[in-house]
Formats: structure tokens, C-alpha cells, sequence
């Protein structure tokens, strides 16, 4: 608003200036002008209230984060939800997408002017010229997508059909310039990240903390089975391991793909039938209230307990006669363990589980324990706990992809983890969290330098 009153008053004493003023007429004029200004005053005052309400951010001197264009985010966020079946609102995300939106672009706004005024947009002509070029592959990926899609049967693209791909990509923000706008954006952030970051060392100190925050991290969390198991597998730094585990290895002998098929109907039958059986030997208390009703339904006679009983001997005789076309293997795997034959052997030339043949796993093995877990199947978990001592395999474990036979390689040393056989993990991890610290951090600083506020209300939002 002052800059639209300074520059109406420039114009009218502009306007004054060019006609010679005569000393009776100075107060003429100046009533003039006066009358000019409250006049183009009162039409600012009518249309602000308009222009406020269209904005949702400002920063710097005169940068605007306006409403139609986050709303076009949000719509296309929206649509992308939409098409997996989920309503941003139903779920309960939609303030959170929204304000989200406004967040970033903002951010981004204020990382871009930076780059600017500190000539890191200032790039060469090599530069640009590798912005083109990218952009024009860029383009023809996207054209090629296109006519794939509307036109598959298209011998050669017609001028119309150049056009209507051009107007496409164009409406959905992804035209040659704006692909051109986007690399050179994207060379800007890098550059504000790395100028930002650029003297970022880590120090013993900071190892030692961050060593020390993963190992409460680690007691916290760790209560949880999955979550342990979850991290070993994926080789993630562990600076803490929990009680009673043990380290296990295993030769999975497979179920072929005809066999897993009929073991997965049989354990449905399975299911049904001691559901069907628990029904009968817990039946539904019945209600005081018995409805009327004109045709009584005729319904089928009951089965017996021993009718399903029957049925599950014969499911179970079944599942049975599924592994014993294993179990010869997993005999032979046994007897070459009793044999002396290393058990890292007998993997290599009889395991069917990926686990066991690359990974972490396949170093360190599986962690198992005797408290109840979600995260390995509980045949598996009750046949590794039942072997009385290092170095010995388990007995046949009939599992639901196969026949297990189960090392015991060593137990997992519970507490704390020292810190030189983690050091590089930590030291990464504590690099990178003060990367990241420092970058936030100018970021902040620069929100703060600029002024940034936000109008969530215009979005509908909550100010907070």
C-alpha cells in the first residue's frame, strides 16, 4: 500500500511540476492533489481486502506465496491421493498437506533469492547450455510418453498432435522453459547447500554424543522385537543390544511352488474348520427376544464335533504328507552336519532362503529370543531356542515355507556395543546430522532475515 501512495504522489507532483505554478495557484493544486490521493486511497482501501485475502505468505521486500498457486498443489496432491482410494481430508491430512505446501514453497522462495544475491544463479554459459540440452531431452522423454499413451497406433506424429502434447505438458507446468527453470532451481539449491556447509567437520565431541544418544535411542526402542530385528537385518548401527538373544543360522529346504500352493489351502481349511469347531463348543448366548417371523428358513443340520474333528485329522494328515517330501533332505543335511560338515557348507548348497546367501544376515545371522515376536514365525523361533548349546543344529522345524534346519552360531553379548566397532557408522551418521543441523538452521535464520509471515486463515487453516 505505501509503495502504491508513493508512487501516486510522485505522479500527481510530477504532473504539477510540468505546468509553470503561479504563486495564487500553489494552493489550487495542492487541494488538487490532495483530493487525487485520498481518491486513489479509498480505491485502495476497497480492493486491499481482495489482494490480502490472496496471499499466503510474504517475505523480503516484496516476494508473495499467492493462494491460486498453492491450491493448484494441493488440488494435484489431492488427485494423486485420490487415485490409491484416499481422501486427504478423511484421513485427517489435509491441514497438515496444506501447511506443508505453504512451508516449502516458502523455504524455497528464500533459498532461491539467497542464491541470487549471493551470484550463485549466476551461471555460465556452459552451464546454461547443459540446462538446455536437458531440458530438450527432458521434453522428448515426456512427448515420446505421450504419444505412447493417447496415440499407440500412430505411424508417424502429425503437427496437431505435436501441438496437443506441447499444450499438455505445458497446463501440467513441465514446458521446455519451465523444465529449463526447474534444473536451474535445482543447481541453486545444491549450491545454497554446499555454501551453507562447506567448513561443516564433526569433532570426537560429536562422535561421543552421537554414540551416546544411539544407545538410548536403542534402549528405547529395542523393547520392541521388530523393531530390533528390523535394524539387524538392514544392517543399520546397533549401539545397544537387549537380553537373551542368540545368534542363529538355518537351511531352508522349500516348499516348490505346487507344494506352497496346496499348503496355503490346506492351513485355510484349517482355519475355517477350528473356527467352525470353536462356534460349536462356544455357541452364541441366545437373546430373550426372539423375532417372529412368517417362513421359517430351512437351514442345514449342524456338524459334529467329531465330523470336524475328522476333517482336521485329515487336513493335518495332509500337511504332514507335504513335508515328509522335504524331510529326506533335511535328513541328509543333518547327517553331513553329524559328518563334520561345516554348516556355512550346507547352506551354500542347500538353502532356498535369500536371507542366508548375501547380507547382513548371511554375516552375522539371524536374532532370536524366547520372548514372544511378530518378527520371525514362532515354529522358527521355538525350534532355535530349543537347541541346548552353541555349535548344535535343531531337529527338523516345520515352517510355512518349508523344512528349517537351525544353527545355534552364538549368543548375541547383550548392553552396550563399543564404540570402535561402530566408529564409521557413527561418525557418518554424526556428519550428517550436523550437515543437516547447520543447512536447517541458516534456513531459519534466513526466514527470520526476510521476515517471513504466513496467513494460514486464507487456506482455511488454523494460524498456529
Amino acid at each position: 500500500m505505501k509503495k502504491i501512495l508513493c508512487i501516486c504522489i510522485a505522479l500527481v507532483l510530477s504532473l504539477g511540476c510540468m505546468c509553470a505554478m503561479a504563486e495564487e495557484d500553489l494552493q489550487a493544486q495542492l487541494d488538487a492533489a490532495n483530493a487525487k490521493i485520498a481518491e486513489l486511497q479509498a480505491q485502495v482501501d476497497a480492493y486491499y481486502p481482495y489482494y490480502a485475502a490472496q496471499v499466503l505468505a510474504t517475505y523480503g521486500e516484496d516476494g508473495v506465496i499467492w493462494l491460486k498457486d498453492i491450491q493448484a498443489e494441493y488440488d494435484a496432491v489431492a488427485a494423486q491421493y485420490a487415485s490409491y482410494g484416499m481422501d486427504l481430508a478423511a484421513y485427517g491430512m489435509e491441514e497438515f498437506v496444506k501447511k506443508d505446501l505453504i512451508t516449502t514453497a516458502v523455504e524455497n522462495a528464500v533459498i532461491l533469492a539467497k542464491a541470487e544475491e549471493l551470484g550463485l544463479m549466476d551461471y555460465s554459459e556452459e552451464a546454461l547450455a547443459e540446462f538446455e540440452a536437458s531440458a530438450a531431452e527432458m521434453a522428448e522423454q515426456y512427448n515420446q510418453s505421450y504419444m505412447s499413451y493417447f496415440y499407440p497406433d500412430a505411424e508417424e506424429v502429425t503437427e496437431e498432435m505435436q501441438a496437443e502434447a506441447d499444450a499438455y505438458w505445458a497446463a501440467n507446468g513441465m514446458s521446455h522453459d519451465d523444465l529449463v527453470k526447474s534444473l536451474k532451481d535445482d543447481a541453486a539449491f545444491n549450491a545454497i547447500y554446499n555454501y551453507v556447509t562447506k567448513d561443516v567437520t564433526i569433532t570426537d565431541e560429536d562422535v561421543e554424543a552421537a554414540y551416546k544418544a544411539l544407545i538410548e535411542e536403542n534402549k528405547a526402542n529395542y523393547t520392541d522385537d521388530r523393531t530390533y530385528n528390523s535394524d539387524r537385518t538392514a544392517g543399520v548401527a546397533i549401539a545397544w543390544n537387549p537380553e537373551n538373544y542368540r545368534a542363529v543360522k538355518h537351511v531352508l529346504i522349500m516348499f516348490n511352488d505346487e507344494q506352497a500352493q496346496r499348503y496355503s489351502e490346506l492351513q485355510s481349511t484349517l482355519s475355517s474348520l477350528n473356527a467352525e469347531k470353536a462356534a460349536l463348543e462356544a455357541p452364541a448366548e441366545e437373546t430373550e427376544e426372539v423375532e417372529e417371523v412368517e417362513e421359517a428358513e430351512e437351514t442345514a443340520e449342524p456338524r459334529t464335533i467329531e465330523q470336524i474333528n475328522s476333517d482336521i485329522a485329515a487336513c493335518a494328515t495332509e500337511v504332514e504328507a507335504l513335508y515328509s517330501q522335504l524331510l529326506p533332505t533335511a535328513e541328509e543335511v543333518i547327517a553331513k552336519f553329524n559328518d563334520g560338515a561345516a554348516f556355512e557348507d550346507l547352506i551354500a548348497e542347500y538353502n532356498a532362503d535369500p536371507g542366508m546367501k548375501s547380507g547382513v544376515s548371511a554375516e552375522i545371522g539371524y536374532a532370536v529370543t524366547d520372548t514372544a515376536s511378530s518378527y520371525w514365525e514362532q515354529a522358527f523361533t521355538a525350534g532355535a531356542m530349543a537347541i541346548a548349546n552353541k555349535g548344535e543344529i535343531s531337529a527338523p522345524v516345520y515352517g510355512s515355507n518349508g523344512i528349517h534346519i537351525i544353527w545355534y552360531m552364538d549368543d548375541v553379548p547383550a548392553g552396550e556395543v563399543a564404540l570402535d566397532e561402530i566408529r564409521a557408522e557413527i561418525e557418518t551418521n554424526a556428519q550428517e546430522a550436523k550437515l543437516q543441523t547447520t543447512y536447517a538452521d541458516q534456513i531459519d535464520a534466513w526466514m527470520e532475515e526476510m521476515n517471513v509471515q504466513f496467513f494460514f486463515e486464507n487456506f482455511g487453516l488454523t494460524a498456529a
